[in-house]
């Protein structure tokens, strides 16, 4: 352990690296170590807490750079507002959370002194400002908005997108049964979309910690190798980018600990256990936001007006200035009412139909998330736990809990509306039917929740969690193809041990690619090809051809069925299929529909067509391609998140060479990659946690370091590990925080 000089520290506290940069620190209490990560974040990640305020408040181009992409997000931010009430809702916090914030924050500020102005900050001239208790609650909006419910919202807007632009409704409606029955889709041909963002813009989004897919679970006692209870958690993130998103910590206090890994700028343990307790998250893909459609004139006090019935309101109007550093400001006026804000711009495209969005996360009271985060860590046993976070207001997410005792449990938390009777919220309805408006948010009592479950373990990986008869909490569930292999891979394992656990976070084996070749195989011509993938179980190792030659194959059979030309067959067209289905533009909810529809014998979508017929043809293709490991085709670099692309970023190290990816979107690893015309994203797990309740250790990996500083030799200190499947050790103890153990479990997947 190497003790850190904390030159302007004006609490007194202990902190010291381990081998691998990560920081322990000791104190006599509780908020004296939260001053201390305050710190330690502002000491390795300055620019990384600093720029997200700015983007957060819709400031960037004026305080980072006067860039069009990052004026384009300042529009989208302040249109947002995630900035507005954060003075009430910090005025409504308990005196204990702001105490505890309070000191997070008084800690950020004086280790900011400590680190001085980053190169990033030199290199745009920007001036750092206090960290206050406004924006730490900022953070956790564009963590809950920006990171979550903007994923659904473009989702919604697609959907309304292909049905504007695929004119055979009765495909429509089969694709995505039972969600359009009886949707009226003239009015929703009206409807006047507002541009998407553009790729640059969109990249910066991305960039902010966005939970793409996560996978947690727990095994009880019964099915321990050590007669305690286990967790692991892998929450799935953007990792191509430097640094990782996540900083890993072990605070002391009196007798108490806890380690894991915390988000910079928020005093909150996403992933992380305590002496008692041990907690990891996934996302629900909960549904907390919905689009209106506004019916919209000219007119009244503010120039723009709605209707309800047949009564003409005006809209309340917010001008938003836009600073810029090296142009004109430029004002934005945006119109809101009581459903929400309006998403076009009806000063430009006049009167008519347009969407307005509304999000749960804006409703009195979203700011009680923070306090959820911090009385999670002094949570006794499993039972408290739960019922701490069942109330949490943002994000929704799904919580997997392990106790000391041996209980283990998980429960479901977020705020989901509550809609019209029959409505899901997936379409837009009409909002001048004031039956159609949101009726208030569901009891957290409907929410899911599982303890000490008789099988002997619980996970939990995105799935559909909406209950039997209950409220509709996802409308766009992911498939369970990662649930389902985590699920048989537990139950195989009777006397489960640290190593197994950290194998299943490891494992590249896709249940989806054995269901479709179910599907593809006996219509594929004889031959090797055939051969090979009938051997084939699905493993998507860095090393496997077969991983290649199927990836190759369902791309060709989906661009057959379902790339044909839209004005002459009704389908997406060639290059609208590509784009949702590969890398670029990839939609769950279009991939989800279609797989869907690909066990079916019959469907509109092959009328006049043979199913077997086009997929055979499909599969022919496969003897043009390139015979190449899955190496070669999945694959992906570190970049720095503040230097991108430039030439200098890879000149000075900033970056690394290019890397095999293991797996893709349906493996436990989720190895999947995104491409735009200038950048990449690679979603996988961001961060490797397990522990046996047995213990005060915790085993773990990320892609990155504890710095964001390319001259630090914290920089990326943990890559290697992460890419070979290496883990190494936190502990609780001083003396047991040597690092000089690492656990290999190889990194091989299960066949």
């Amino acid at each position: 352990m190497k003790a850190v000089r904390t030159k302007y520290a004006r609490r007194r506290f202990n902190v010291s690296r381990d081998p691998h940069g990560v920081p322990h620190i000791q104190s006599d209490s509780w908020r004296t170590c939260l001053y201390g990560l305050g710190y330690m974040h502002a000491v390795d990640r300055p620019t990384q807490i600093l720029f997200a305020r700015e983007i957060a408040r819709g400031t960037a181009a004026a305080r980072i750079a006067d860039t069009d992409e990052l004026l384009e997000t300042d529009r989208f931010f302040r249109k947002a507002g995630l900035y507005l009430r954060l003075e009430e809702e910090a005025r409504q916090l308990d005196d204990r959370t702001f105490g505890d914030l309070t000191s997070y924050c008084e800690g950020v500020n004086d280790g900011m002194k400590d680190a001085g102005r980053s190169l990033p900050m030199w290199a745009t001239g920007f001036e750092p400002e206090p960290w206050t208790q406004k924006a730490v609650l900022l953070l956790g909006n564009l963590l809950s908005f920006g990171g979550l419910a903007v994923g659904q919202q473009q989702s919604e807007r697609l959907l309304l997108e292909l049905i504007q632009l695929i004119t055979d409704d009765q495909r429509l409606r089969e694709l995505f049964a039972p969600r359009l029955d009886g949707v009226d889709f003239e009015l929703l041909r009206q409807v006047k979309i507002s541009h998407q963002l553009s790729d640059q813009a969109l990249e910066l989004i991305a960039d902010l910690p966005r939970l793409a897919g996560s996978n947690a679970w727990a095994v009880s006692p019964g099915r321990s190798a050590t007669g305690a209870a286990l967790l692991a958690s892998d929450p799935h993130l953007e990792v191509n980018r430097l640094p990782a998103i996540w900083y890993e910590a072990v605070l002391g206090w009196e007798d108490r600990y806890v380690m894991g890994a915390t988000l910079p700028g928020c005093p909150l343990f996403g992933v992380a256990r305590t002496d008692r307790v041990a907690w990891g998250v996934t996302y629900v893909k909960g549904d907390t936001s919905d689009y209106f459609i506004e019916d919209c004139r000219a007119g009244g006090s503010t120039c723009w007006q709605y209707r309800r019935g047949q009564k003409w309101l005006d809209f309340e109007v917010r001008e938003e200035v836009i600073q810029r550093k090296d142009k004109p400001a430029e004002t934005l006026r945006v119109y809101a009412n009581e459903v929400g804000t309006l998403e076009g711009d009806p000063d430009e495209s006049g009167p008519g139909f347009y969407l307005a969005v509304q999000w749960a996360g804006h409703y009195e009271g979203s700011a009680r998330s923070i306090a959820t985060w911090l009385d999670v860590a002094h949570s006794e046993d499993v039972a408290a736990a739960m019922e701490v976070v069942r109330d949490n207001p943002q994000p929704s997410l799904n919580w997997v809990f392990a106790d000391r005792d041996g209980h283990i449990g998980s429960q479901a938390s977020g705020w989901f509306p509550v809609r019209a009777p029959k409505h899901n919220g997936l379409i837009p309805l009409p909002a001048w039917d004031r039956k159609n408006h949101w009726r208030g948010l569901q009891p957290s009592s409907v929410l899911p929740r599982v303890y000490d479950p008789p099988a002997g373990f619980v996970a939990t990986a995105n799935e559909n969690i909406n209950p039997p008869g209950g409220p509709e909490l996802v409308t766009l569930p992911i498939p369970d193809y990662r649930k389902r292999r985590i699920d048989q891979r537990l139950a195989e394992l009777e006397r489960a041990t640290l190593e197994d656990m950290q194998r299943l976070q490891y494992d590249v084996v896709s249940v989806h690619a054995r269901e479709c070749l179910n599907i593809f195989l006996p219509h594929m011509p004889e031959g090797e090809i055939k051969q090979r993938l009938s051997r084939w179980h699905g493993n998507y190792s860095a090393e496997s051809h077969e991983a290649s030659l199927f990836h190759k194959l369902y791309l060709h059979v989906l661009l057959e069925i379902f790339g044909q030309p839209q004005d002459t067959h009704g389908g997406f067209g060639w290059r609208r299929m590509l784009y949702l289905c590969s890398r670029q533009g990839f939609s769950t909810m279009v991939i989800t529909a279609v797989d869907r529809l690909l066990h079916k014998e019959t469907s509109s979508w092959w009328r006049d067509r043979d199913k077997g017929q086009l997929i055979r043809r499909a599969a022919e293709k496969l003897a043009d391609e390139k015979d190449q490991p899955w190496s070669e085709l999945n694959t992906f670099r570190f970049t720095n998140r503040f230097f991108g692309t430039q030439r200098a970023g890879r000149l000075l190290g900033f970056h690394t060479g290019e890397l095999a990816m293991p797996g893709n979107f349906a493996t436990p690893f989720q190895g999947h990659l995104l491409r735009t015309a200038t950048r990449e994203s690679t979603f996988a797990p961001s961060y490797h946690f397990v522990t046996d309740m047995h213990s005060d250790e915790a085993w773990t990996n990320l892609p990155g370091g504890p710095s964001e500083s390319r001259f630090s030799k914290y920089y990326k200190t943990d890559i290697e590990r992460w890419r070979k499947g290496e883990y190494k050790q936190l502990s609780a103890s001083p003396a047991g925080a040597n690092g000089d153990e690492d656990l290999d479990v190889g990194g091989g997947p299960a066949e």
